[in-house]
């Protein structure tokens, strides 16, 4: 770069232990010359002395939005109201509108107005013009309206692009300077959501890992008589479908085949999925890790024999390039991005979603062969390697930055 890019990162919340990409790819940026600064809306998912050094470090010099106090949000209001009533007045009424008739997400979006104003009043500090959001968009949306400032956002998966409409994707769109899918799928899925003309705005770039930070663990392997252990990583929510992962785990053992599932997460269908385990009577063989830090989810990963999804939604699972860069091999299902990633039957093996039958079938065909564990376990490190190394990602976003913010530095 010939002179240095100024934006700002506005992540919804930051640091968090299942968007590690973000502060990855934020570091990655600077090392490229990117001045990058951080705002979070809410403070970090744990307590500073259960975060990582790097996490520490980040959360140190990002500036909290749910941090102040409510006087001093009264008097960051207050004094841009003073400064901009007309742009004060335009935001306010831009962004009640945003939601029709519907009262609570009028105050939804109340709320978002008020972080917004904040979020411009810090960019204006900082002297910085253009805001990049993830996990936030409606924040990014009205504070475009608000102060002279250009935004964009990524769309990582489900979340996004499951209700268009509720979301306001449309009009985010429309608004942007740039949108960023990690995923062939989800630009195509973005592209239905707005006019040919916003199309030029939909920008494909994916994500990645560090490579080296997930080389293969070698231990000993199991006793022949040990159970095959399955691991799944993700929110314990419907979208997920661990119910069928629960189901599928009864097939495997009603044919005699061994198996244990450890599944990492938390989240609203825990308690239904415990009691559901015991319906099918597979509790014994199931264990509920809760959330785990990365350190003591390694630990999971170099004693798990085979990784599975069994998600209804998806956009490219980061926890799926992880298993994959370790050499294990993958179960997932044929949705969204994922086989933009997987081969099948060279590098992982999918299922059509939702289908507990091929999903059992592709569990036994794995737990049946070690020979075939390994060899899709390797091809699977390959592509990880060669397509989705985040200091190359980051690289080929950063020269999509530099392209689309140049213009702004005039």
């Amino acid at each position: 770069m010939n002179q240095q890019l100024k934006l700002l990162y506005l992540i919804a919340q930051y640091p968090a232990i299942n968007h590690g990409y973000l502060l990855a790819e934020v570091y990655h940026l600077r090392q490229r010359g990117f001045e990058v600064e951080t705002v979070s809306v809410s403070l970090p998912d744990r307590p500073k002395n259960a975060l990582s050094e790097a996490e520490r470090a980040e959360a140190g010099r990002t500036y909290y939005i749910k941090s102040l106090s409510t006087m001093q949000v009264l008097a960051v209001h207050a004094a841009e109201l003073v400064r901009s009533p007309l742009r004060y007045l335009r935001g306010l009424f831009f962004a009640i509108g945003l939601p029709g008739a519907d009262v609570k997400n009028i105050l939804y979006y109340v709320a978002y107005f008020a972080e917004a104003v904040i979020l411009g009043r810090r960019m204006r500090e900082l002297g910085i013009h253009h805001v990049h959001a993830s996990f936030s968009a409606s924040v990014a949306l009205i504070a475009a309206r608000i102060f002279p400032i250009s935004w964009s956002f990524g769309v990582y998966g489900f979340g996004e692009l499951y209700d268009p409409s509720s979301s306001q994707l449309t009009e985010r769109i429309k608004s942007a300077q740039f949108v960023r899918s990690n995923s062939k799928f989800g630009r195509g899925q973005l592209m239905l959501a707005c006019g040919r003309s916003e199309w030029h705005k939909l920008l494909y770039c994916p994500l990645g890992i560090d490579p080296t930070e997930f080389t293969p663990p070698y231990r000993n392997r199991l006793p022949q008589s040990s159970s095959i252990r399955l691991l799944c990583v993700g929110r314990l929510s419907e979208e997920k479908g661990q119910a069928m992962l629960l189901e599928s785990l009864a097939v495997l053992s009603r044919r005699g085949i061994k198996v244990e599932l450890h599944l990492v997460g938390d989240g609203p269908d825990r308690k239904w999925l415990q009691e559901y385990s015991e319906q099918l009577r597979v509790s014994s063989q199931v264990v509920f890790e809760g959330w785990l830090e990365q350190s003591a989810l390694m630990d999971v990963y170099a004693n798990t024999d085979i990784f599975v999804l069994s998600s209804l939604a998806e956009g490219i699972p980061m926890v799926l390039l992880e298993a994959m860069a370790l050499e294990k091999p993958c179960v997932a299902p044929y949705i969204a991005g994922i086989p933009e990633l997987i081969e099948q039957g060279v590098n992982g093996l999918m299922f059509p979603v939702g289908d507990v039958n091929e999903l059992s079938e592709s569990l036994c065909r794995l737990a049946e062969s070690s020979e075939l564990r390994a060899s899709i376990g390797k091809k699977a490190r390959q592509t990880v390697v060669s397509y989705y190394d985040m200091a190359c990602n980051t690289a080929r976003f950063a020269a999509m930055l530099e392209e689309q913010l140049t213009p702004n530095l005039d």
